[in-house]
């Protein structure tokens, strides 16, 4: 009887074995398209043997749950890629809209040049009043495509300080149901519960996190610990560290954690790329097209108090701008007639031979080395550089990610055909343990016959 009572046991097992694998077979399935979801598999280990006439016999199977098939190397690897793509498509986004007030076919490189060919029309004929005023509606324009490529950078920089704040929000937010996940992934496994579905939560959190900022990931027995690139903390177990945003003494919204300044710190995300532009490349950007308007300012107005106007006065300045910072800004038309031109080089009327003056300033080296021309060419290829080398970044690093998330799908992601092999074999598993449980039935029936026939 000990032996059939074994034998029942072991299939028992068996039966019990069978249909945790089915159930996690038929989860499997059910989530193949879920984002996200981690392939299970259940754990079976062999049962204690025990002696028995001399001979070492096997107890059946023993379930000890399931897990669920992750590597977290390569979701550090994936997540350490998400925050350079999140980074590069912020500054890549940002750059191309940039670049459109900037092409080098329109906007200041065409004002200039076309400034320069009204003053060559007007050494043809110094006293013509239409010829004059073509060089001041020309320099009105030129004025006013400086103050555009000014408030073209000085906008993106509004809309991209922004959204400092809002992502400081998100990233609060993220922390805060990360840290109730490391909580709740802590006391399932507490209370013996598989917490696979939790942990899948988590790190889709934690992925959606690297998006928006640089993260360092460190997995501990008390749950994920992350924090910034230079360490400051924003989960800490189940406990969750808020960041904050509050407009500094340059104007701008600065990011603070526990009253430090950690905003130049926070290089990786969409934060971080948003940062490098707003901090990085369009103040250098700004500094450039301020420079070109003092410059070109110095220079054309140096030109045209070199000689005199029509009534036989010594030039006056042609622009005036509020100094070097701010210059593009505030450049303005000094003169406010045509006749103010010092087209005469010697007083006389008719003389057109100061002109030669400003028209050198067209082919004549700036401060910056450059012509006024070429150093708007230079500038506009500045943007088109930044801009090209964000999205080939971008580009390069979504081609990694893929890789990486392909490499992920093969080793956690779910197969149909093999989950449904799987449950083909569990099905027999379990056919055929319930087969001996019909047969140590049978047995126990023949027994009992056998007893009722010999009484």
């Amino acid at each position: 009887m000990g032996t059939l009572n074994s034998i029942m046991s072991i299939a028992g097992e068996g039966l019990q074995a069978s249909q945790a694998s089915l159930n996690v077979t038929a989860n499997n399935i059910s989530n193949s398209d879920t984002p996200g979801y981690t392939r299970e598999v259940v754990n079976l280990t062999e049962s204690q043997t025990v002696q028995q006439g001399g001979l070492n016999l096997g107890t059946g199977v023993t379930m000890q749950g399931f897990t669920s098939v992750r590597d977290q190397v390569l979701q550090l690897q994936i997540n350490d890629q998400m925050q350079q793509a999140g980074s590069s498509l912020a500054q890549s986004n940002a750059l191309q809209q940039l670049e459109t007030g900037f092409s080098s076919a329109s906007g200041l490189g065409t004002g200039l040049t076309a400034f320069f060919d009204s003053v060559s029309q007007l050494s043809t004929n110094p006293a013509s009043s239409a010829l004059r005023q073509t060089v001041m509606s020309s320099a009105s324009t030129v004025v006013n495509d400086f103050h555009s490529a000014a408030i073209s950078i000085s906008q993106l920089q509004t809309g991209l300080n922004e959204t400092v704040p809002k992502s400081v929000t998100e990233i609060n937010q993220l922390s805060t149901q990360i840290a109730n996940l490391n909580a709740q992934i802590i006391s399932a496994g507490m209370s013996g519960q598989a917490p696979g579905a939790l942990v899948d939560q988590r790190d889709r959190l934690v992925s959606q996190l690297s998006q928006l900022t640089s993260l360092q990931t460190t997995h501990t027995p008390n749950g994920d610990t992350l924090s910034t690139g230079d360490g400051a903390p924003l989960v800490v177990g189940s406990q969750a560290f808020a960041l904050t945003s509050a407009t500094g003494t340059d104007g701008l919204q600065h990011v603070y954690q526990g009253g430090t300044d950690i905003t130049s710190s926070l290089t990786g995300g969409s934060l971080g790329g948003t940062l490098q532009v707003r901090d990085g490349e369009l103040p250098a950007l700004q500094t450039k097209l301020d420079n070109l308007a003092s410059q070109f300012t110095s220079a054309i107005n140096t030109a045209n108090q070199a000689g005199f106007d029509v009534t036989g006065l010594a030039g006056k300045p042609m622009f005036t701008t509020s100094g070097t910072t701010g210059a593009a800004a505030s450049i303005q038309l000094a003169l406010t007639s045509s006749s103010q031109i010092a087209a005469s080089s010697d007083g006389s009327a008719g003389s057109s031979g100061n002109l030669s003056k400003l028209l050198a300033v067209q082919n004549t080296a700036l401060a910056s080395g450059m012509t006024p021309v070429d150093a708007y060419s230079d500038l506009v290829y500045t943007v088109g550089n930044a801009s090209a080398q964000a999205q080939t970044s971008n580009t390069a690093t979504n081609a990694a990610l893929s890789q990486l998330q392909a490499q992920q799908a093969s080793i956690s992601g779910v197969s149909v055909d093999e989950e449904t092999t799987n449950m083909i074999r569990y099905q027999q598993s379990y056919q055929a343990a319930a087969k001996v449980i019909s047969t140590v039935d049978s047995l126990y029936q023949i027994l009992i016959s056998m007893g009722s026939t010999t009484a």
